[in-house]
């Protein structure tokens, strides 16, 4: 990253010393410098899985800015066998598809996760290059493209929309703090991850509150992991959730929190089995017991990451439904 910034002031200072570009085409010159500058953002840097929602939701539009910007340099240069503005379209379209398929390879060799998404942010990268910056009155009338520029600006206008759910959710969040989730405002059900279903309802025996109900099925584990919320814990003494269970049947859950120093093995972590009996089951968990659960060192209460509520390897799916997760 260190490069990464130094290669970023050099160009800002190329491209505004006169005497630099001095008989060269200044426009070619940034949009060399800022193709080449995006290029390095699809390898290094970039969200983890501690980032915060609304920086892995805007790090996704970079896509849509590197298609749109890859086509002017392009064609900045002087190909002659490409006058024709259909034949430029389809080569834009090309390129992005070539290209947009070859990064993500590459990604999934550095580990990186593919996304398919990304091919589409890709497109709609290019279409904005194709339709507002490259001419196209040749092939096009001017209804159609007032008709299809129209509807790029509302795909980009949708692919904003995560990240205004985001920045809203985490400002929430903040205001709430120290509740970490009670499901009373939107977005809520955004903060959470995992590989079964889950939803926001309105509980049935708490008219006017809601709950995230949740899908327990048959996998190994199975269950809500609660990722995007405030990490500091560190001024209160307990940790505290509710869990509604509908059946008669008592059902084995464990809590499972960890931080950002998580070493992935089972002994570096808090990890609790709790009985839950039909009805509402609180839960209070010291956060001193927290601290202490891993093996040769404390866990950090000023940078906690992960809260999993989940059950091992049921014989059958049941619900349960998580609400007020809170700290005092």
């Amino acid at each position: 990253m260190e490069f990464f910034w130094l290669f970023a002031n050099v160009g800002i200072e190329i491209i505004y010393n006169k005497n630099v570009l001095s008989g060269l085409n200044r426009n070619r010159i940034c949009l060399i410098f800022f193709v080449f500058l995006l290029s390095f953002l699809f390898f290094i840097g970039g969200p983890d899985d501690h980032s915060c929602r609304s920086f892995k939701a805007v790090w996704n539009l970079g896509h849509l800015l590197y298609y749109a910007i890859l086509p002017l340099l392009i064609f900045s240069f002087p190909l002659k066998i490409v006058n024709n503005q259909v034949t430029r379209a389809l080569i834009v379209v090309l390129i992005t598809l070539l290209l947009g398929v070859l990064v993500e390879i590459i990604q999934n060799g550095l580990n990186r996760t593919p996304d398919v998404g990304d091919l589409y942010r890709n497109m709609l990268g290019a279409s904005v290059a194709i339709l507002f910056f490259l001419p196209n009155r040749e092939f096009i009338s001017r209804v159609a493209l007032i008709a299809l520029k129209g509807i790029v600006i509302i795909l980009i206008l949708i692919q904003l929309v995560p990240v205004g759910i985001a920045l809203v959710d985490e400002q929430q969040a903040r205001f709430d703090y120290p509740i970490l989730a009670d499901f009373q405002t939107p977005f809520q059900a955004g903060r959470w991850t995992g590989r079964t279903a889950f939803r926001v309802v309105n509980t049935i025996d708490r008219p006017g509150n809601y709950a995230l109900d949740v899908t327990l099925t048959t996998a190994k584990y199975s269950g809500a992991n609660l990722k995007y919320f405030p990490e500091k814990w560190e001024p209160y003494t307990w940790f505290e959730f509710s869990v509604y269970n509908p059946s008669m049947e008592p059902l084995t859950l464990i809590c499972r929190i960890h931080d950002k120093d998580h070493n992935n093995e089972y002994n570096d972590r808090f990890n609790r089995s709790y009985l839950f009996a039909h009805g509402w089951n609180s839960v209070q968990i010291s956060l001193e017991e927290i601290r202490e659960a891993p093996e040769g060192r404390q866990m950090d209460l000023t940078r906690i990451c992960s809260v999993t509520i989940f059950a091992v390897q049921l014989p059958h799916s049941r619900h349960i439904r998580i609400d007020d997760l809170k700290l005092f």
